[in-house]
Order: C-alpha cells, then structure tokens, then sequence
C-alpha cells in the first residue's frame, strides 16, 4: 500500500515535473518583453529572442532583463523547424531587435544581433544556420571586439558602403557618451573596423526603441548612414570615401526637438521628432519640411524638399 502510494505520488510528481519543463520551454521560446520577431525571405523564415534573464546588471535599454536564447524558423524536411541557441551563464543579448541580412551573398541570411558580458560589455555578433537540412544548427560566425565594461552599441544596418561588391555593417559605439559610428568589414570569425567617426548618437539612454538611425540607399548610387548628433537634435549624413573614413555627404540638419525614430524607406527615411513631428529625407539628400504631429503615419517614402547643403 505503502509502495503503491508512493509509486503514485512519484508518478504525480513526475507528471507535474514535465508540465513545468514544458512551460519553461514553451516561455523560453517566447519573445522576451518589448523585443521583436524578425521575418525573412531566405532560408530564416523568423528569429527572436528569448528566455528573460536578469544576470547582466546594465539597463541601457530600461530594464535589467535581458535574453538568454536565439530561435529562429527555417524550413525543414517535413515542414518548419524552430532552432535555437543559448548562451553561456555570463552573457546575455542586449538587444531587443533581431537583424536578418545575406552579409555574404550565398543566398542565406546571417544574423546581427548585440551580445554582452558581464566584464567585457557588448560586441556586436553574427550568427548563421549551418549543417544540412536534417541536422541544422546555429553557429556564430564573426564578432566584434568587446566595447568594454558596461559599456553598449546599436546597430545601424547592413551595405556596401566602399563599392567593393561585400556588405558592411555600421554601428554606433557608447551611443550615449561620444557615440562612435564604427563600419565594420565581415571577415569570418571577425569584424574588422574600418572606419570610425565621433559625435554621434542612435539611442536614449533607457529607452527601448532601437531605430534611431538608418542606411539610407537607392539603385546604383552609394549608401550613406543617416544618424542624429550626440545632442539628437542635428541629423548628420555620413558616407564612405575612398581615403577610408567617413564624410558627410551634406551639411546637417538642425532640428527643432529630439529624434525619436529613424526607419529607412525605399530611396529614403523617415525621422520622427520627440515632439510627434516627423520630416522625410531622400537618398538625394533632400529634406522634407515638419509635418505633424502625427507620428510617422503618412510619411512618404522619399522626401521632396529643398537639398541640405
């Protein structure tokens, strides 16, 4: 009776045991708070992060909860397939957004997201699917040096901003004490800076809206970054010339309230002020005046105005 009993509650236990696994899994493999889902068109259908940890005691982006797990969906041999990767006990992603872009023209997408470590700070890393469709698996291909202690970058976006054929990725550095716009070359396993320009900034401290800033193109014509000064009332434009730096590419823009947003847009981007005032800005460095406020609805998707100079 008494081994009957036991054996009971041991298969109760056992029972209860599995369903907090797999509501453990189930809420691991959810989004984290205020994150996105990336959606792809290659080989990556969906990529997230996941399982909320609170091991990293840096709240750049308002809060102390950070993610443990990468998952993305590819399609597998018998339908869509949900990989995923966990990293070590002493880092986390210190990101909210999951970048998708083909860095090396293979036709699959590698993915940018920003790592830290508790007494490194962040780097900004690439990750990619490898192996066979029936053995597929999450691998990193290329990081950043670290940027140190407490200390985090943003990304901006992926192109190819020296004309030699390869994408680049620019990011900003310590947005919120002297940001660094830093181009980097993707040369697996690392990012190789090659370039550098200060005063920048593409984040408030605390906040959790990541796209302050923008790669700004249009079919056969150079990209260029556009990305606010340190203050965030100056909209600076800043491209890649052949001596191997950055330059602007037009005077820059003061503006009458903070930025609050920067999403790129075919042939241009749209800014949104602190204010809920929003202007527009073409690949051909043309500035549209304030409109609003409204947000961003109904900001065309290459401005019209007068030329910065």
């Amino acid at each position: 009776m008494v081994a009957a009993s036991g054996q009971t509650v041991y298969r109760v236990r056992v029972a209860i045991l599995g369903l907090l696994a797999a509501a453990h899994g189930v809420a691991a493999a959810q989004p984290i708070p205020d994150s996105q889902v990336a959606t792809g068109t290659r080989d990556i259908r969906r990529a997230w992060l996941g399982t909320p940890v609170d091991r990293y005691g840096h709240a750049a982006l308002g809060s102390r909860t950070h993610a443990a797990t990468l998952h993305v969906v590819v399609a597998g041999p018998s339908g869509d397939q949900e990989l995923s990767l966990r990293l070590d006990e002493d880092r986390v992603f210190e990101d909210r957004l999951v970048r998708l872009q083909d860095l090396d023209a293979d036709g699959r997408d590698e993915i940018i997201v920003v790592e830290a470590r508790a007494d490194h700070g962040a780097a900004l890393v690439v990750f990619n699917v490898a192996g066979p469709a029936t053995a597929a698996r999450l691998q990193e291909r290329a990081r950043s040096a670290y940027v140190g202690t407490m200390r985090w970058l943003n990304p901006v976006g992926a192109a190819d901003f020296d004309g030699d054929g390869r994408l680049e990725l620019a990011s900003v550095t310590t947005p919120h004490i002297g940001g660094i716009l830093t181009l980097y070359r993707y040369d697996p396993p690392r990012l190789v800076p090659l370039a550098r320009e200060a005063d920048v900034s593409n984040h408030r401290l605390g906040a959790v809206e990541q796209r302050l800033s923008a790669v700004v193109s249009a079919p056969g014509a150079a990209p260029w970054v556009l990305v606010p000064d340190q203050s965030r009332r100056n909209l600076r434009m800043l491209g890649w010339h052949g001596d191997g730096g950055w330059r602007p590419v037009a005077q820059s823009v003061a503006l009458p309230a903070a930025v609050e947003r920067i999403e790129a847009h075919p042939g241009g981007a749209c800014v949104t002020l602190e204010d809920g005032r929003w202007l527009a800005v073409s690949h051909a460095r043309t500035v549209d005046r304030l409109r609003g406020p409204s947000g961003n609805r109904g900001c065309p998707k290459a401005a019209s105005g007068a030329p910065a100079r």
